[in-house]
């Protein structure tokens, strides 16, 4: 290996060069054989960037590390608001339009009649079949028939 008088530490020397590069030894081992791989490189400016550059890394690592443990918002409630209003907008339309869709949809006589819609022939055959179908699954269900506690067990035997 290659001999520094300064291996021991300490500051450069007068003697010594004071533009001399900095020297990075990098030490890696190899898995396979377990040999240590001793290499001195020549740091650039990427590895070891001047302390005027690290000023905006270290306030954005500064940043991340000193914040508050809460979410803070994502956004303003002027921008929360107008969402709020668009979302309001557009479900007004899609109601009305579920509104009118619905006026031509089978439903009670009653119903029929108190919309003023009792003469259209097909829609009061479809809501007579629709009331013909609830009365006969009401007879087929009456009130009460559902799943009791008094009726634990299996009836099948």
């Amino acid at each position: 290996g290659v001999h520094d008088s300064r291996m021991g530490g300490g500051p450069p020397r007068s003697g010594d060069a004071a533009n001399e590069s900095m020297k990075l030894t990098q030490i890696t081992q190899n898995p396979m054989t377990g040999q240590l791989d001793i290499r001195q490189i020549q740091p650039n400016t990427t590895m070891f960037p001047s302390a005027t550059s690290t000023l905006p890394q270290r306030q954005q690592i500064s940043n991340t590390v000193f914040r508050p443990h809460w979410n803070l918002p994502t956004m303003s409630l002027s921008e929360l608001a107008e969402r709020e209003r668009a979302e309001a907008i557009q479900r007004g339309e899609a109601q009305k339009i579920a509104e009118e869709q619905a006026k031509f949809q089978p439903r009670r006589y009653e119903q029929l009649v108190r919309d003023g819609m009792e003469d259209d022939e097909k829609l009061v055959e479809a809501s007579a079949k629709l009331d013909r179908d609830w009365d006969d699954w009401k007879e087929a269900n009456p009130r009460g028939s559902g799943n009791k506690m008094s009726e634990r067990g299996d009836r099948n035997f």
